[in-house]
């Protein structure tokens, strides 16, 4: 039981170094981050579908704050533009990956 306990610590820890090294030097030319696949604590990410549509609700949500606010101008819609984008494209995702989960899991049964 600890051994498998360890061994995902230790393996949380190793994820956690390569996504440090990734971040100080992905812009960095020259310096080896890998193998150019997504780091995989955010790769692993897609295993919870549930966090996909909570992050993109919570990117949704200044947008629609901005949209509902007394301060509503062209320009503000136009910003808004890419974030919703990206806020539904991690609900979408979510909710593909939520429904596919499911549909393997009563298969399995």
């Amino acid at each position: 039981m600890k051994k498998d306990s360890q061994k995902k610590k230790n393996e949380f820890e190793k994820d956690m170094e390569d996504l440090q090294d990734w971040l100080d030097n992905q812009y960095n030319p020259g310096h080896y981050v890998g193998t150019g696949r997504v780091p995989r604590p955010i790769g692993r990410l897609t295993k919870y579908p549930l966090l996909l549509i909570i992050f993109g609700l919570l990117y949704f949500a200044p947008v629609i704050i901005v949209l509902v606010s007394s301060k509503f101008t062209c320009s503000s819609l136009i910003s808004s533009i890419i974030p919703v984008l990206i806020s539904i494209g991690f609900i979408i995702g979510g909710i593909q990956k939520y429904s596919r989960m499911r549909n393997r899991k009563k298969s399995e049964k």
